[in-house]
């Protein structure tokens, strides 16, 4: 019978190449967990990384439920383990979920059989006077599609930007997020100035979520969701998301993702995978998930805020195609950067 006979966890820290504002606090670094499921020669790494305001969990919440977990399953079959039995928050499940992915796929010893290149789609940020000069680079990069992020300044101002990059490079897919800043009456503004332009999607415009079933009645564009979804009563809000952004380490999961994937098909809504600035290690595993989606540009564009990576050889994670070679075990972890937290075998 084929049991995990070990379970690892370490913790990890990367530095940032600017400081990002989480939580209302200006961060150089990101922290989390790699958990590493094995069984004789064979193992399987996975990322934990909570998201500081964001995510429910803490990271140090996160690693007490990592350490319940990993004595709960230590010594369990591999192929009949059923994570869903267990009651983990979202970065756990994803990290768990994900290493024994990883560990399963280095049993067989079959190279991946999909290695497609994924689109990934530029992120422009709250960057005052700053956005078009990005919009420029990240088209001199090839980008295809970006994401302009907004709500921080005048409605106005907010309109002046898109209007200047989407008048400069009409062949770019431009999509907003408004992080749900505005009244719907600004949303309804916004909707009207920008009739004329061909915008991918509005990401969560509105302030009070309630609103929205009202404003979707007249909304040209169409209308993407993200946090709403991730909420308890987002079943109300699904009949008027066109697109919707699912963030693995948020939502629950890889499984739960590819049930939400599923749901949205079936409902002809498309799904964009996204990125809540995961290591090396989480980043191939969206990446998979990504692959399941080839027609769509997907919200990867994160790893490029890291000055190293897990990894002792840095691998191409960020722009507008990612085609990353292997799977996450034929690459070597850098030793130096992790502190292991826990460890037991069987």
């Amino acid at each position: 019978m084929t049991v995990i006979d070990s379970v690892s966890i370490y913790r990890y820290k990367l530095r940032l190449t600017s400081p990002i504002a989480w939580d209302r606090q200006a961060r150089t670094h990101r922290g989390g967990l790699l958990v590493c499921l094995g069984h004789g020669d064979y193992s399987g790494l996975g990322d934990i990384a909570p998201l500081p305001g964001f995510s429910a969990e803490s990271l140090t919440e996160a690693q007490a439920w990592a350490e319940v977990l990993a004595r709960e399953i230590l010594d369990s079959p591999l192929h009949t383990l059923d994570l869903s039995a267990f009651k983990i928050p979202p970065s756990v499940r994803f990290g768990f979920e994900l290493a024994l992915c990883n560990l399963d796929t280095a049993m067989k010893k079959q190279p991946p059989h999909d290695v497609s290149a994924v689109a990934c789609c530029g992120l422009i940020g709250h960057q005052k006077n700053q956005q078009i000069h990005l919009a420029h680079s990240l088209v001199s990069l090839d980008y295809r599609a970006v994401k302009l992020k907004l709500g921080r300044q005048s409605l106005e101002e907010d309109l002046n930007t898109v209007h200047s990059i989407c008048g400069k490079y009409p062949q770019l897919e431009v999509r907003v997020d408004a992080n749900r800043s505005w009244s719907i009456r600004a949303a309804k503004k916004f909707v009207r100035a920008t009739r004329h332009l061909r915008l991918d999607y509005l990401e969560e415009p509105l302030k009070d979520k309630t609103e929205l079933i009202e404003f979707a009645r007249n909304c040209t564009i169409p209308i993407a969701l993200d946090e709403t979804l991730r909420e308890q009563d987002a079943g109300k809000y699904h009949k008027v998301a066109d697109v919707r952004v699912l963030k693995p380490t948020l939502a629950g999961g890889i499984y739960t993702t590819l049930a939400h994937i599923e749901r949205a098909l079936q409902e002809n809504a498309r799904c964009i995978i996204s990125s809540s600035y995961e290591s090396g290690v989480g980043m191939l595993g969206l990446i998979e998930l990504a692959r399941k989606l080839p027609e769509e540009i997907h919200g990867l564009d994160t790893h490029k805020v890291f000055e190293r990576d897990v990894f002792s050889v840095p691998l191409l994670l960020s722009g507008p195609m990612l085609q990353p070679e292997g799977s996450t075990e034929s690459h070597e972890i850098d030793q130096s950067i992790l502190h292991r937290v826990w460890h037991a075998k069987a």
